[in-house]
């Protein structure tokens, strides 16, 4: 089977995504697009690609299989499309567009193209929450009804690169109201509901750290799904505290878990299945061998080298299966869209005092 041939958009993020493909014998990172010239020739002499582009539709025409966009959000979407009507494989950070216009543009493009489209929801792929999935999946919580996700990460210091211009965070997170970087707490939470978002409302507690950016210090935007469950999602960049990037919480009729808040904590589960007579916490590690796959026990040394706790190495691996394979993705332009339209559409809430706003049904689309 020949390998595929892999185009990667953005040096600075991009540099991960190039070690952890590199771990796989049927890919072949070909070529490296950033507009920075000079971020190009230092990556490329480090990393020894030797086609760089500072030209995206050039590297689109470079005769490549598979093209990665670690580019500003702000770009996903558009760039997304345009390799996609090459009939290009597409794996885009979060998220995947910026407004419910170009959400409805990138769906219709993946419906006409034969190429595939998933978004990198790297914290899907994470230990715990994959553990998690598959105890609800047995039942083991009963019925799910409540769940709380939290990504709180002081970004005030990554506002500017080094030559003093805005970067990506300052542009298209800090500089606008809403849960617009949500999708890293929703996507665990949506895998286990297995059901979309129907409403949200959201509300901001102001500025009060960092006054000159739009974005309030605390977001909070409460998601209603099909079913009636009600989800919490947190989003805060500016406090000054640590930070506390993945904070998860589940309640059902039969079990609850609760994420460490600090460091030190473990992950905790109570099942009433394995606890009848008692409500004492469980380490959800000893649970491990009974919920999670044979390659997640093991971890060896290339997931455990990966980014954000192993998770983008069992991300890209499932990318390439589903693409070499031809099997469907479990991020795809369905999935994608219902992690991104409610931190759009919270925008909208939050402009209107927390009112709240249907998010409309991509299967009707």
């Amino acid at each position: 089977m020949n390998k595929l041939k892999i185009g990667i958009v953005g040096t600075t993020r991009g540099a991960d995504f190039y070690k952890d493909f590199n771990l796989f014998n049927n890919v072949e990172v070909k070529a490296i697009m950033d507009t920075d010239k000079e971020a190009l020739m230092k990556f490329s002499e480090k990393y020894g690609v030797n086609k760089t582009f500072s030209n995206y539709e050039e590297l689109l025409n470079d005769d490549i299989d598979v093209v990665v966009l670690t580019s500003p959000i702000h770009m996903h979407a558009s760039q997304a499309i345009l390799a996609l009507n090459k009939d290009i494989h597409v794996l885009s950070e979060v998220t995947a567009a910026v407004t419910l216009e170009e959400c409805k543009l990138l769906f219709d493009a993946v419906k006409r193209s034969k190429a595939k489209y998933m978004m990198a929801e790297n914290y899907c792929y994470i230990r715990e929450n994959v553990a998690i999935n598959n105890m609800v999946k047995k039942g083991l919580f009963g019925e799910i009804y409540y769940s709380e996700g939290e990504y709180i990460h002081n970004v005030k210091h990554l506002q500017y690169d080094e030559n003093g211009d805005p970067t990506w965070r300052k542009t298209d997170t800090m500089g606008k109201r809403g849960c617009n970087y949500g999708t890293h707490s929703l996507g665990p939470i949506l895998n286990w509901f297995n059901e979309s978002v129907q409403y949200v409302n959201c509300l901001g507690s102001g500025s009060h750290t960092s006054p000159d950016n739009e974005i309030d210090d605390t977001t909070i935007m409460l998601c209603r799904t099909e079913s009636g469950a009600l989800i919490k999602i947190r989003l805060d960049l500016t406090s000054n505290r640590p930070h506390n990037m993945r904070y998860y919480s589940l309640q059902g009729t039969k079990g609850c878990y609760e994420a460490p808040r600090i460091p030190g904590e473990k992950h905790r589960v109570w099942l009433k299945d394995y606890n009848p007579s008692s409500e004492e916490w469980m380490d959800l590690e000893k649970l491990y061998p009974e919920f999670l796959p044979e390659d997640y026990l093991k971890m060896p040394v290339e997931p455990k080298n990966s980014n954000h706790w192993g998770a983008d190495y069992y991300m890209i691996k499932d990318f390439l299966d589903c693409i070499m394979n031809d099997k469907p993705l479990n991020i795809d332009i369905y999935k994608a869209l219902q992690l991104t339209l409610p931190g759009i559409l919270s925008e909208k809430s939050i402009n209107s005092d927390g009112k709240q706003v249907k998010i409309p049904d991509i299967y009707k689309w």
